[in-house]
């Protein structure tokens, strides 16, 4: 894992760049040292350009129009490294107060620890993607309790549940699959270019279609929702999908609805199914006879 000090640099540097596009290397320094109390060298921060290209493929470039410096890269991956930086933030935090427990179990009240297993993972995976190149790993099997060795071309690295996944292609096989990282061990960049595929952003663009980790090749399906509207503030909060609608009182007595445009899988029917009582799917009535026997086998085993 990256120096917990460089990367919250890094991360406050690219946050100024980010919003104040045209920024000069004087203000960035004056910035760092005034509002972060963070005083560093033209060297240094000359350096961190570097680490920010090189490991995190995000370049930062002099704009002679604007005579300040400018972010050029793609909303995805500068929103994928602030998320890498807060993972990492957590995962210092998780581990210092380990150190000192009787402190730490004061602040933090950890739901499950394993989400920061695989995060020294995320670095290397990261630098391969950046650079194209092919990884070698094991990843653990934890039912049969074995192990199998990978080399794979990886794409992307994907969030689930408080869990991370690399979405990759194996050596010899053309579709992707998808690696958790809290079961990947001994991750080495190899110095062989990605295989390139002409149909991966197609694979990769069917995750933005589902919840979660399973995708199809489906049309895309229209889902409509009964949702009571205590329940829609929360899915508000914390949507199911970025397609998710919400029409609050959208039906008489308390009830509201909410849309989705996207391909029913396993892990979508788990979320309604957690809604319980306060959720019934309206549209279409394939999915809602599906969602209606798990409901029936649900309470045959109560019965």
């Amino acid at each position: 894992m990256a120096n917990y000090k460089l990367l919250k640099r890094l991360e406050r540097s690219i946050y100024l760049i980010k919003n104040l596009p045209g920024i000069s290397k004087g203000e960035i320094l004056e910035r760092l040292r005034n509002d972060y109390d963070q005083e560093i060298s033209d060297r240094t921060l000359e350096r961190d350009f570097e680490i920010l290209k090189t490991d995190f493929g995000l370049e930062i470039q002099y704009d002679r129009s604007k005579r300040g410096y400018v972010l050029d890269d793609d909303p995805e991956r500068i929103a994928t490294f602030f998320k890498f930086a807060e993972l990492s933030s957590l995962a210092e935090i998780y581990e210092t107060g380990l150190k000192d427990y009787k402190t730490f179990q004061k602040w933090v009240i950890p739901d499950d620890s394993s989400g920061f297993n695989g995060l020294q993972n995320m670095k290397p995976i990261l630098k391969a993607i950046t650079l194209a190149q092919k990884i070698r790993f094991t990843k653990m099997n934890f039912f049969h309790d074995d192990s199998k060795e990978y080399i794979v071309s990886p794409f992307r690295l994907k969030e689930y549940l408080n869990r991370w996944y690399l979405i990759a292609v194996p050596d010899g096989m053309e579709e992707i699959r998808t690696f958790g990282l809290d079961r990947i061990r001994n991750v080495h960049i190899l110095k062989k270019k990605g295989t390139k595929f002409k149909n991966i952003e197609i694979q990769l663009n069917q995750f933005r279609e589902v919840v979660g980790l399973t995708y199809s090749l489906e049309p895309l399906q229209k889902i409509v929702l009964k949702v009571t509207n205590e329940q829609i503030k929360y899915l508000r909060s914390l949507p199911l999908h970025h397609s998710q609608v919400c029409f609050d009182n959208y039906y008489k007595d308390g009830w509201g609805r909410v849309n989705y445009e996207l391909k029913p899988n396993y892990e979508f029917m788990a979320e309604i199914l957690k809604l319980g009582a306060s959720a019934v799917i309206l549209d279409p009535l394939a999915l809602r006879e599906k969602i209606t026997e798990q409901i029936t086998l649900m309470h045959k085993l109560y019965d």
